[in-house]
């Protein structure tokens, strides 16, 4: 049986569980017609049981061929429409995006407790799950979503966590699912592998496709791997920890990379010496006796901890990552530690420490891409290139994001790429590049599309970085993410244009050459708060929110949070992504060829111009970036800016709804977007 059926049949047999429960959903969940309890203020009070189960039979189910395997990957399938230049995974090309993070897009305050928690006073968990993100589907269908890319799902660490929760980044096992996305409504003999079974199959029944993220160059600090091989790792003496830092390395500029050029430099500097001198050997080289007895301990006694027991009888402890950017004033990264990819120092830096010089961390030995030692980790290396054909083997996946991947050697790299196209070759890869101007190395390298620098630039749009944007995009290799934030950004609803701003990037993403619409999940409430820190923002951007919501200061990469969901008022974006995504489809077979993109640059710094050979004449997106007044472009502008006589111009999306109007001068509103058939 289905994984997705088997979870469809105990929620039914439990439907009497759930009656007498007051579990409170947001309304914009009900895309299926259930009949709450009561609704108010954007919020309904539904029997949890019977409200999933209605969703699945409702939204998914009809949909449901029972001849077709979907726990394959939706290539095998479907048939994915190849084309000129097509390398497997391109199908990402023609896709609309949607990134989540489990546990907070589908969290809510279901109890109305004022805290999410992870057993409630029903006994069920207000933070996310993979049953309550299959509720989710048919409001992402809706907005033309047909692949979703998730953070990390797999098991975190919680020791040395930022915030309540950890980051999903700090991974200890990447091997297992994130317990806390478990959901209890389904009872233990369901196990969370099923249930993430059971979330891929009603993706694929649905048409969507599932990526996830991997973490291949770092993992938690107490990797479940150290108890099977603690010299993978890095070690430095605890009483060290108060002064460990990135060493700071005079005459050199903040940001530099290490180089054949700088490295003298580096290691002659008197701060890199006293780094160097923290670390020491793994416990099982230090004392191979005291490292079996541990191991013994720990296998006889599954409730001691093994890391506990090293530090306590070491005295050591894994090192903290930090950026492989020289004096970069980032802090270390506490919670997460490098993997030991070589068994030895890089050739090009073994020169300046002495032989006996226990393994350490720093810039060169982070970018292990560039800097390469004589022993390869051949076990560990092996270990990394099957952590994808594990999640297709046992879930059916159908594309990652490699974090990271740019520092790691090129032959791990091409082990990670080659073996999940042998088990799927329309296997999709997304790099994480976030400049441009890697677009050739990276579809070279195999990969499908880079992250790019749109979240960058568009809200920078008043500089004319949206414009300078638009030409870069032309002519790119590898298409990037057209989106105006990021799980790591700024949202689009707290920068500058604010709600006008948001609707404005919601059409024109849609339609940038070489760009692959991505929601960041919340994008479509005008969710302001960041989820974190990581580009382009700043302390202050943490406490956006009223000082008596609950969420107010948190980031959801740490902590306990939930979309502001019951913001009902905000579904005007929703409405706008689910016209322009059926748009976008009409015209995908236009947009996506390169050959039919028409330059339209028209005498305006505020005006952003796209177009697009297509049957009927013209596609032509005209874009006002001005937010406070309206600009006016007439027929003779347009036909000097696009090289022909127009006999006519007819609008088919206006207002930020669909139209059908003969222009002849275009007055474009504040912040409107305006698409056109010109002939």
């Amino acid at each position: 049986m289905s994984s997705l059926l088997k979870i469809l049949n105990r929620l039914e047999e439990n439907i009497e569980k759930g009656k007498n429960i007051e579990f409170r959903v947001p309304a914009i969940w009900n895309s299926f017609g259930y009949k709450g309890l009561n609704e108010t203020e954007g919020i309904i009070t539904v029997n949890p049981y019977e409200f999933y189960s209605e969703c699945i039979k409702k939204t998914i189910i009809p949909h449901y061929d029972k001849d077709k395997d979907y726990s394959k990957p939706l290539s095998k399938l479907i048939q994915t429409r190849g084309w000129k230049g097509y390398i497997g995974g391109d199908w990402i090309k023609r896709a609309n995006v949607y990134g989540m993070q489990i546990r907070t897009t589908s969290a809510y305050d279901h109890d109305a407790s004022g805290e999410l928690e992870l057993n409630n006073k029903y006994g069920l968990k207000d933070t996310g799950t993979f049953l309550k993100t299959i509720a989710l589907l048919p409001h992402l269908k809706r907005m033309g979503i047909d692949a979703i890319y998730l953070l990390p799902i797999s098991k975190n660490s919680m020791r040395y966590k930022k915030g309540e929760m950890g980051s999903p980044y700090a991974v200890k096992n990447f091997f297992e699912l994130d317990p806390t996305l478990k959901d209890p409504m389904l009872g233990d003999d369901i196990t969370i592998d099923e249930e993430f079974k059971a979330l891929v199959e009603a993706c694929h029944i649905l048409g969507i496709r599932i990526m996830i993220d991997i973490i291949p160059r770092t993992s938690a600090r107490d990797s479940d791997l150290i108890f099977e091989h603690p010299e993978w790792f890095y070690w430095v003496k605890i009483d060290e920890l108060d002064t460990y830092a990135p060493p700071y390395v005079e005459g050199i500029n903040a940001g530099d990379k290490p180089s054949i050029e700088n490295l003298p430099k580096v290691y002659a500097s008197e701060n890199v010496k006293k780094h160097i001198k923290k670390f020491c050997s793994a416990p099982n080289v230090i004392d191979p006796e005291k490292w079996n007895s541990i191991k013994e301990k720990c296998l006889k006694d599954s409730s001691l901890d093994f890391f506990e027991l090293i530090q306590e009888e070491y005295g050591i402890t894994t090192a903290p990552a930090f950026s492989d950017c020289i004096n970069d004033p980032q802090p270390p990264w506490t919670d997460v530690t490098f993997l030991r990819l070589y068994l030895d120092n890089p050739e090009e830096s073994s020169k300046y420490v002495d032989e006996d010089q226990p393994p350490y961390i720093l810039f060169d030995i982070i970018k292990s891409n560039l800097f390469k030692g004589k022993q390869k980790n051949t076990e560990l290396w092996e270990r990394i290139a099957d952590i994808i054909p594990s999640y297709q083997r046992k879930y059916g996946i159908d594309g990652a994001r490699i974090d990271m991947g740019h520092a790691l050697p090129k032959e791990l790299e091409e082990m990670i790429l080659k073996n999940p196209r042998e088990f799927d070759e329309d296997f999709c890869f997304i790099a994480e590049v976030l400049d441009n101007k890697g677009d050739v190395a990276a579809r070279e390298a195999g990969y499908n599309m880079i992250i790019g620098t749109a979240w960058a630039a568009e809200p920078r749009f008043y500089k004319g970085d949206f414009n300078k944007l638009l030409e870069e995009m032309e002519n790119l290799k590898a298409p990037i993410f057209a989106a105006a934030e990021t799980p790591d950004t700024p949202r689009a609803a707290s920068r500058l244009g604010g709600k006008k701003f948001s609707k404005f990037v919601a059409v024109m993403n849609a339609f940038l050459p070489n760009g692959v619409p991505f929601i960041t999940s919340g994008f479509e409430i005008l969710e302001k708060q960041p989820m974190n820190l990581g580009l382009d923002a700043k302390e202050e951007n943490r406490y956006l929110l009223d000082k008596n919501d609950p969420q107010y200061g948190k980031l959801a990469f740490f902590d306990r949070y939930a979309l502001h969901w019951e913001n009902a008022k905000n579904t005007e974006i929703i409405r706008i992504l689910e016209d322009v995504s059926k748009l976008r489809a009409e015209y995908i077979d236009y947009i996506t060829d390169s050959s039919n993109y028409v330059k339209c640059k028209l005498p305006y710094d505020n005006i952003l111009s796209v177009a697009y050979k297509v049957q009927e004449g013209i596609l032509l997106v005209l874009g006002n970036m001005d937010f406070e007044d309206s600009i006016k472009v007439n027929k003779r502008e347009l036909e000097e800016a696009l090289g022909l006589d127009i006999t006519s111009i007819n609008s088919i999306y206006r207002d930020f709804k669909f139209v059908n109007n003969t222009e002849e001068d275009i007055v474009l509103r504040y912040g409107e977007v305006a698409i056109f058939v010109v002939k």
